[in-house]
């Protein structure tokens, strides 16, 4: 019975904390923009705008929902040890780097790389790590220099692009490393 009502009680914190002050703020905001549109712009305007929503959550909803899934495949698949050797507290400046690597190479939008942060900072890895990788991903992320930079700007430019850019993940990941501030960011409770 002890392991029921646990269960029971990471559920309803999940809940609360899920049904929360921020959730309820962007609930006002879309309804006070909803009132907005439709008293401003009319039914119609409202009506696309609903569609619009509609089909975006449609298209990100899988993307979220398979992210958080590698994220939690992730943490059980690398073992906390590993992610304390090579980007742990301990790690220092080489934690930086090799974040910095994984960030480059991760594909995907925000709905990929965030929760593998979330899953990354749940197992341990250091703040300067995890900016790095933030940083990286925003800007040396390969996938999009293949995809657009290369094709859309050509060798030249994205040449320049990347070479100007490549120190700054670093740099931000060292800096993060040795700024005396612990990081507070909620694990979820699947993460724990």
């Amino acid at each position: 019975m002890g392991k029921d009502s646990e269960k029971q009680e990471e559920e309803k914190s999940l809940l609360r904390r899920s049904f929360g002050p921020s959730l309820f703020i962007f609930a006002g905001l879309a309804i006070g923009a909803g009132f907005a549109v439709y008293y401003l712009k009319g039914p119609t305007a409202f009506d696309r705008a609903i569609e619009d929503s509609w089909n975006l959550m449609i298209f990100v909803a899988p993307r979220v929902g398979a992210a958080v899934l590698i994220a939690a495949f992730l943490q059980i698949l690398v073992p906390r040890e590993v992610i304390s050797r090579l980007i742990g507290e301990n790690a220092g400046i080489k934690s930086v780097l090799i974040a910095t690597v994984a960030g480059s190479i991760t594909p995907g939008g925000p709905l990929t790389s965030f929760p593998i942060v979330i899953a990354l900072y749940a197992a341990g890895a250091n703040k300067g790590a995890l900016v790095a990788y933030l940083s990286s991903w925003a800007i040396i992320g390969m996938q999009r220099i293949i995809v657009w930079e290369l094709p859309l700007l050509g060798p030249d430019v994205t040449a320049i692009r990347v070479g100007a850019s490549v120190l700054l993940p670093i740099i931000a990941g060292i800096i993060a490393l040795y700024i005396p501030v612990r990081l507070k960011v909620p694990t979820p409770p699947e993460l724990k």
